[in-house]
């Protein structure tokens, strides 16, 4: 691990830690265009995730296991409510966050925002969309209803 993974590491488990146990964090984006959230407006709106089942603990596992064999993810912190992954590019190691918040009635909330730069060409969009695209043919493959 790196020297600036070693002092930011600590940080963003503090942060996460404080997210696990405080209310559910906000998932509102800053005014560049390198976040999408499904509860942001405007351009930086995207779909939360749908599941039809309903049972919580069982949308933490498809989601953490699908996280868990994505290139270049690592999950931070989980708890029975929040998922927060960083996802790392391989060539000059840009950190993306994505926090994940399941709600009741099978809804996920989601955010994917860039740590640095402006603009981030629509990777945080295809990031969501190509979840949702894993998601809904590993639910296909399971047989269960979408």
């Amino acid at each position: 691990m790196n020297k600036f993974a070693h002092c930011i590491l600590p940080l963003l488990l503090l942060f996460s830690s404080h997210w696990l146990h405080a209310d559910v964090p906000e998932l509102t984006c800053p005014q560049s265009p390198n976040c999408v959230s499904s509860l942001a407006s405007g351009k930086q709106n995207i779909a939360p995730l749908s599941f039809h089942q309903s049972d919580t603990s069982q949308i933490k596992e498809k989601l953490m296991a699908t996280l868990q064999n994505w290139p270049n993810a690592e999950i931070i912190s989980s708890n029975d409510q929040i998922i927060i992954t960083v996802f790392t590019t391989p060539w000059l190691k840009f950190k993306d966050d994505l926090i994940l918040i399941i709600r009741a009635g099978g809804s996920v909330d989601v955010r994917s925002s860039s740590r640095v730069g402006y603009y981030d060409f629509g990777t945080n969009r295809r990031r969501i969309e190509r979840l949702r695209t894993v998601l809904a043919d590993e639910i296909g493959r399971d047989g269960e209803s979408r």
